[in-house]
């Protein structure tokens, strides 16, 4: 452990409506009763920084951002137990949630509209250190480096909703949108025992969808004909059994659903920028679609996530790109631009190189 310090450098949001962050020196957190600090490791910049930043997602600004993250515990506040300095952690981002309603009583506190998340609703990851709630601790496995732990965060929302529309053994799958949720699901369904796992991307993400086809997956170029027309062709009139849709564009939803067969099942993770889009209903009708939507991570997706990266079924590192925190801005462009797949920051003081794992 490094001596004491009282302040650290952090990524900050200073007020609505400033599209701005600013890397600041604050005031090092401390450790309250029930909440511990740790040194972060890694933290992943998420498409819901950019929109944080842009005003387009609720924060309580002055806020430090940064919400998917890995960490080593620094110090323990007041009553908690069964954890200790220098353990590897990572933390679900549901705090605040109020235990109260009827949601957090059904096991569903990932959904508390009382929530505030690090990142946006309380302090985050983007900087040096960072204080939570000890109860949404994880530790990670020996066999399970700092990288890949970094990007367990998102990994758990792919499992989430694997919880919600299991992927079936044999199976086919299209995941469409080949960003970093679209590849992790990929890979995941993979691992889960899918017998085909197709992954849909245009042109304009060329960058992940080679990086997809380098990791072994099966890549369709969306412009290369119509996808629907030619998920039946390749499952003998059949359809897919299940989508997964990441994108959140009308285009690709109509095209999930297009390519269902009946009865299949389609699992919605993609978040549109519009507040209406266009649904082909009666296809839906007509497939006797199963349609859910998948939000946030449960509690059990983080072990589960954990134990995936730790028996190596799935490998996320290839998808990260490490920038020192002082880089910052070039990683949100890089993330604007899908110059990378995913950035990574790490909160390291003095860092000057950036590396990919």
């Amino acid at each position: 452990m490094t001596g004491p310090s009282t302040t650290m450098m952090a990524l900050r949001k200073h007020a609505a409506g400033e599209h701005a962050l600013h890397l600041d020196e604050v005031p090092a957190p401390q450790a309250r009763p029930g909440w511990m600090v740790l040194d972060v490791g890694y933290a992943g910049i998420c498409g819901t920084d950019l929109h944080i930043v842009d005003d387009e997602f609720p924060s309580w600004p002055p806020v430090t951002l940064g919400h998917e993250f890995m960490g080593t515990v620094r110090e323990l506040g007041e009553g908690v137990e069964d954890w200790s300095v220098g353990d590897r952690v990572v933390c679900e981002p549901h705090s605040l949630a109020c235990t109260r309603c009827h949601l957090c009583r059904r096991g569903l506190a990932h959904l508390c509209a009382h929530k505030r998340s690090p990142g946006w609703g309380i302090d985050g990851g983007f900087a040096e250190r960072v204080a939570v709630p000890a109860h949404l601790l994880h530790a990670v496995p020996d066999k399970v480096d700092d990288v890949a732990a970094g990007l367990v965060e998102p990994l758990a929302i792919v499992v989430t909703a694997f919880e919600r529309t299991p992927v079936p053994p044999g199976g086919t799958v299209m995941v469409i949108g080949p960003g970093p949720i679209g590849i992790l699901c990929a890979l995941t369904a993979t691992a889960a025992g899918a017998g085909r796992v197709v992954l849909v991307g245009r042109r304009s993400s060329a960058v992940r969808l080679e990086l997809a086809a380098e990791l072994g997956l099966e890549v369709w170029d969306s412009a290369e004909g119509d996808v629907a027309e030619r998920a039946y062709r390749h499952t003998r009139n059949r359809g897919i059994d299940l989508v997964v849709e990441t994108s959140g564009a009308a285009a690709a939803v109509a095209q999930g659903l297009g390519s269902l067969r009946r009865r299949g099942q389609m699992c919605v993770l993609g978040v549109s920028g519009e507040p209406t889009i266009p649904i082909p209903w009666g296809l839906a009708m007509n497939r006797a679609a199963d349609v859910a939507f998948s939000l946030s991570s449960s509690w059990s997706s983080w072990d589960a996530a954990l134990a995936l990266l730790a028996r190596g079924a799935v490998d996320p590192r290839p998808l990260a790109t490490v920038f020192p925190l002082t880089d910052w801005a070039q990683a949100f462009a890089a993330t604007r631009d899908r110059g990378v797949v995913k950035a990574l920051l790490r909160p390291v003081p003095h860092s000057t190189t950036r590396s990919t794992p």
